[in-house]
């Protein structure tokens, strides 16, 4: 039972899960993409060696799991400030993983799992950085499209939408598989509707920042540089690609 408590903490279900944000939110940018990271992590460590509680306690949990996770989902379509944003889709995500521990997921498995729907969050709080740093904000839409200000910026931005949206080949759409794959129907059509609303959410957050009047870019401010550029692309394409690797391998075996 302690062994569960804690993993409540490090996997935040509601109501733990407001706790949780505001730490996040409390917290220095430099300290948030760290603690992100290390939280699923050891929660699905932990997860990984406790057993599952019996009938009406797993019951609640996985009702519990599913609520936490449209629950976010859903308020992610009234967010534009790309730290909340990011967190508030992290929080979405880690019911998720409850559900496929709930279901029999274990190990490694478990861990790529919550890694794979989390690290695409962390990717758009360092983002997040240098929109406030340019815009006087982390927040997107005041005032209309940013690409023609800042095009680099602006593509690193969209590139890791696309992976934090869990959409192939990135790793995130094999660990939304995996989760899929191990939950019975019931639970498969929150994952499925959890996964739309992510879509829905990003859909209103482009259509605010890039479509629209044009955002002046402000005075003194200047885009990404092609040589901050690069490794960006370079850790997408990785990603891709060992996401897919690793996606065909765990579909075959």
């Amino acid at each position: 039972m302690i062994e569960l408590l804690l993993a409540l903490i490090l996997l935040p279900l509601f109501p733990l899960s407001l706790l949780a944000n505001a730490a996040l939110q409390a917290l220095p940018v430099w300290l948030r993409v760290p603690a992100l990271l290390a939280l699923p992590a050891a929660g699905a460590l932990l997860l990984s060696q406790t057993t599952v509680p019996p009938g009406p306690l797993a019951t609640a949990l996985q009702v519990l799991a599913a609520f936490t996770a449209l629950l976010y989902a859903w308020r992610l379509l009234a967010v534009r400030e790309m730290f909340v944003w990011a967190r508030l889709q992290a929080t979405s995500a880690w019911p998720l993983v409850w559900l496929a521990w709930l279901h029999g997921l274990r190990g490694v498995a478990l861990l790529l799992v919550a890694l794979a729907m989390t690290i695409p969050a962390a990717v758009l709080i360092i983002l997040g950085c240098s929109l406030s740093r340019r815009l006087g904000g982390a927040y997107l839409g005041l005032r209309g499209r940013i690409g023609p200000a800042y095009p680099r910026l602006t593509g690193a931005w969209v590139v890791a939408m696309i992976a934090v949206l869990a959409a192939p080949p990135f790793p995130g759409f094999f660990a939304m598989l995996a989760v899929l794959q191990q939950v019975p129907a019931g639970p498969a059509a929150v994952v499925l509707a959890v996964w739309l609303l992510w879509s829905w959410a990003a859909a209103v957050l482009w259509q605010h920042a890039l479509f629209g009047d044009e955002w002046p870019r402000a005075v003194g401010t200047v885009d990404l540089s092609r040589s901050a550029v690069v490794p960006w692309l370079v850790l997408a394409a990785a990603a891709a690609v060992l996401g897919s690797i690793g996606g065909w391998s765990w579909w075959m075996h």
